[in-house]
């Protein structure tokens, strides 16, 4: 069997087009030499797992450094024409299930000019845009994988941990197969229980993992946490795309979690005392120069009648000022 030589577009995801917005960014694809057809062949993705319809989608080609031309659905034709008007092309396009466009482009004047292709999305909604480009029609039919790679759960020991379910998207040309099949370990305690397969373009299915409960290993090991990397078998040949990350790490229990809170409470009430203490307030040992027992500090602190400066030094005070004060030491 000969291997598909085909490009598929965008390399790093689909194209997403607000409801009636511009033109988008023009892209551009490789053409033969000395090709005398191409084909295009493009999916709408709706955002609800199903195909948009009869959507208004303008699709522009534009062969070297002339203008877009907008191509017509069959039976009509446009010619494209090179920056000097010379006609180089004609094309057309047909629709086909589930909201694929195949655009078949005949090209009259083969050379190594380069070709751009634009969208415009005139729907009211939002739509996703997916293409693949090739010289043979059967090899722009390819599926492609959409789903969120990475999953992680918490759990607490030795407690059942949810199913993680994985929802897979086909924005291909093609029907998707999976071929992992149910029943798989994944490594580390994941285990494929089921999957969707295969998957129709502009559909979705999904995957149900299995994830076993977190638990202690006898001998002082500690903790076990659950972590694979996992790639699927499928009919794709972006290895990334169906490449999973999944985890599984320790849910501290409620209480933990109310003994840890407290904790950090009366830090933070001892971290605002020590804060609205300045150095410069007086405290009751700022009062006595020299160090004295606990008990008789803070006694003489207490006293209405105590006072730090001595009779002698005090000659502008009258002795019956002093009458009701403690005698000197």
């Amino acid at each position: 069997m000969v291997d598909p030589v085909f490009q598929m577009f965008p390399k790093d995801g689909p194209l997403r087009l607000a409801a009636g917005s511009r033109p988008s960014t023009p892209v551009a694809f490789e053409v033969g030499a000395r090709l005398t057809s191409v084909f295009l062949r493009l999916i709408k993705v709706g955002t609800e797992c199903e195909p948009p319809g009869e959507s208004a989608v303008v699709i522009e080609l534009r062969a070297g450094k002339g203008d877009f031309a907008p191509v017509p659905r069959e039976p009509d034709t446009v010619t494209i024409s090179d920056v000097s008007l010379t006609a180089v092309a004609t094309a057309s396009w047909i629709l086909e299930p589930r909201g694929v466009i195949l655009i078949r482009v005949d090209i009259s004047k083969p050379s190594e000019m380069p070709w751009e292709i634009r969208i415009t999305n005139k729907a009211p909604v939002e739509l996703l845009f997916v293409w693949v480009v090739s010289d043979l029609e059967e090899d722009t039919r390819q599926p492609r994988l959409l789903m969120e790679r990475s999953h992680g759960r918490e759990a607490l020991l030795g407690k059942p941990v949810g199913n993680i379910v994985v929802d897979v998207a086909n924005v291909g040309t093609r029907e998707l197969t999976i071929d992992t099949p149910a029943g798989t370990d994944l490594g580390n305690g994941f285990l494929l229980h089921a999957r969707t397969s295969p998957i129709l373009p502009n559909a979705c299915g999904h995957l149900v993992i299995k994830v076993a409960p977190l638990a202690f290993v006898p001998g002082g090991v500690g903790l076990v946490r659950h972590s694979t990397d996992f790639t699927l078998q499928a009919d794709t040949r972006d290895v990334e795309e169906r490449t999973l990350h999944l985890t599984c790490s320790e849910k501290v229990s409620k209480e933990k979690e109310k003994e840890k809170e407290g904790k950090e409470k009366e830090k933070e009430v001892k971290d605002k005392e020590t804060k609205d203490t300045p150095d410069e307030l007086m405290m009751v040992g700022d009062l006595f120069p020299t160090p004295l027992p606990p008990l008789v500090a803070w006694a003489g602190a207490a006293s209405p009648h105590v006072h730090f400066i001595p009779r002698e030094l005090r000659p502008d005070v009258s002795t019956s000022a002093l009458v009701h004060e403690d005698p000197a030491p």
